[in-house]
């Protein structure tokens, strides 16, 4: 799975406000509803928090990858979103988070999500493309930075 195949640039967000976790899993859910309109905010949101009270998503370094199943949702989405200010959101390593890979999949999808999580995992591990996606003033920025290629 080419993992930015996931992410369009309707699901780029730059200067996104998060006041806490809570209000920016909610504010996330509203963003991506906007833009996928077969699941509404409620639905995201009650999804997300569900798995977040599983263990945060938060994988440290300034990163989370939130991701849930969602029912009636006919493929798999992604939206990335970096803040305007560092939020906690309970992250392994105790740092904030201003960098956020959101994965919705079909509630019914056997395979593919934990590929496609590995990779997004392995993306944000280098330090470089984290430093061009942080770099971004603007969605479109943003999203070009999501696009290029480590090392590049």
């Amino acid at each position: 799975m080419n993992l930015f195949e996931l992410l369009s640039p309707e699901l780029t967000f730059c200067n996104v406000h998060g006041a806490s976790k809570k209000r920016l899993l909610e504010r996330s859910a509203e963003l991506i509803a906007g833009k996928v309109p077969q699941v509404s905010a409620n639905q995201i949101y009650e999804a997300l928090i569900a798995r977040e009270q599983l263990g945060s998503t938060g994988i440290g370094g300034g990163i989370a990858i939130p991701h849930c199943r969602i029912p009636r949702l006919s493929q798999t989405i992604g939206c990335l979103l970096k803040l305007q200010q560092p939020v906690d959101f309970d992250a392994i390593d105790k740092q904030t988070v201003d960098l956020l890979f959101f994965l919705l999949v079909p509630e019914n999808t056997l395979a593919g999500h934990l590929e496609a999580l590995k990779t997004i995992a392995e993306r944000f591990s280098d330090a470089d493309y984290c430093k061009r996606l942080r770099a971004a003033n603007s969605d479109a920025e943003l999203h070009a930075a999501a696009q290029s290629l480590p090392g590049s």
